[in-house]
């Protein structure tokens, strides 16, 4: 059966993962900061919105291009850079640019795409991308982790506000992935990997493989939960 799929953060190394394993006959529309990859421009199935979720008006980038009414899966791929700074060193101005990325952008969308479902009843799957530091915040990290906290409290919320005939919402929490947006020391990493029971980090493909389980016909009776893909760490 045709779908049709929305994913944040499409550039990132879980969007290109997730859109290099959907069927062909999937229509997806992939929201990034920059210009697709030249192999993913080339994808007739790809509507590509470039749209910084940081300004306010970035929803006016996605009603020309976007039919709402269709879209009957979401994917949150995207999230600011990670970055260490300690609470006394965090302005406010960086806990909203944070905050911005993180939920508002999620929520903008989610709320012009259930506003469907009175004129196209259907089931709506959405999977978010949290962290591992909503179960052990890390020093360094509060206004990278308290948005991403606010993001489980909108799963929590649509939850509670949705049948699952209409909604399906769940969340995935991978531990640390080292990506291009990760913004902190060599040693730092090595530190973390070298404390990990499994002695490495956790990778995109991973993220990816609990991504589909939760969109797929296998995850039926799964709705609400949030997903700790973290290898055993601590």
């Amino acid at each position: 059966m045709s779908r049709t799929i929305l994913i944040t953060g499409a550039t990132s190394s879980f969007g290109q993962e997730l859109i290099s394993r959907l069927p062909s006959d999937t229509k997806i529309i992939a929201q990034s900061r920059d210009s697709l990859p030249p192999n993913m421009e080339i994808d007739g199935r790809i509507i590509s919105i470039i749209s910084d979720f940081s300004k306010s008006d970035f929803m006016t980038d996605f009603e020309s291009k976007v039919d709402f009414d269709s879209v009957d899966e979401v994917v949150h791929f995207a999230a600011a850079d990670l970055r260490l700074r300690r609470f006394i060193e965090t302005t406010s101005d960086q806990l909203l640019f944070d905050y911005k990325i993180n939920f508002i952008s999620i929520v903008s969308l989610l709320t012009r795409i259930l506003a469907t479902l009175k004129n196209n009843p259907r089931q709506i799957k959405v999977v978010i991308m949290i962290t591992d530091m909503v179960r052990i915040p890390k020093k360094g990290e509060i206004s990278y982790t308290t948005s991403k906290f606010a993001l489980l409290g909108l799963v929590n919320s649509l939850l509670s506000e949705f049948s699952g005939n209409e909604l399906r919402i769940n969340a995935i929490s991978p531990s640390f992935v080292d990506t291009r947006f990760v913004n902190i020391p060599e040693f730092l990493k090595k530190d973390i990997s070298n404390k990990h029971p499994m002695k490495r980090f956790c990778t995109p493909a991973e993220v990816v493989d609990s991504t589909e389980f939760l969109l797929s016909l296998q995850s039926s009776f799964i709705n609400g939960q949030n997903f700790f893909i973290n290898g055993g760490g601590n």
